[in-house]
């Protein structure tokens, strides 16, 4: 019997590790998980010594890398460029994931929330297109929407001009334990080392949390 499906859906190469890696390797052991990058990151930093490569080519390895440690089997890339997920490009990009979702046809949609939870707005730009296309494909029956708490939150206040607010237990409806993966969590973060700055930040973060991934989660009973 085939293994019910998930999508996760991003835009840049190393979302899936910093944000909900433990949840991803969770259903890769029930479900085949499929994964979609808007871009190749190519707007980050190079922290590596190879220069003889794009910093695209580079991110596109890692992500790939990250992506077999969590159990993912297919990894599909739509070509934008790094920050240019803006309004004009809307419907283009919801017409390329639509197309890759109709062919696989998953139960399961995975993204960040609506504020693309750091406020990236390249972030925000893939969790809208994703909820708009949860509502219009048949085959897609939840939506789960990576959030971070409030008290996580309150240690980027300085990454970008604007960072939402994270939310509190109380206002999610799934928090998915991922204590046994959390090992596993860092090594898919550790791979992606062209962005070192922020893998020392994150993994820096991540002892002083609960071992948990938090989700707001829409379903369709029909």
């Amino acid at each position: 019997m085939p293994k019910p499906k998930l999508v996760a859906i991003f835009a840049h190469p190393d979302d899936e590790a910093f944000g909900p890696a433990g949840t991803i390797a969770t259903y890769s052991k029930t479900h085949e998980v499929s994964l979609i990058c808007a871009t190749r990151g190519e707007a980050g930093e190079n922290s590596l010594d190879d220069k003889s490569r794009s910093i695209g080519e580079i991110r596109e390895e890692e992500l790939r890398a990250s992506a077999k440690l969590l159990g993912v089997t297919h990894v599909y890339f739509l070509d934008y460029e790094d920050g240019s997920l803006c309004n004009n490009k809307y419907h283009d990009i919801a017409d390329k994931v639509k197309n890759i979702l109709d062919s696989i046809e998953p139960e399961i949609l995975l993204t960040f929330e609506i504020r693309g939870v750091s406020g990236h707005l390249d972030h925000v730009a893939m969790a809208m297109i994703t909820y708009y296309l949860f509502y219009k494909v048949p085959y897609a029956k939840k939506l789960m929407s990576y959030v971070l708490m409030r008290e996580e939150t309150d240690l980027l206040r300085d990454y970008f001009i604007y960072v939402p607010h994270g939310f509190k237990r109380d206002r999610v409806d799934e928090i998915v334990d991922v204590g046994d993966l959390l090992e596993l969590k860092k090594q898919a973060i550790m791979v992606h080392k062209s962005q070192q700055p922020d893998v020392s930040r994150t993994l820096a973060m991540m002892d002083s949390f609960p071992k948990e991934e938090f989700f707001l989660v829409h379903k369709k009973t029909t």
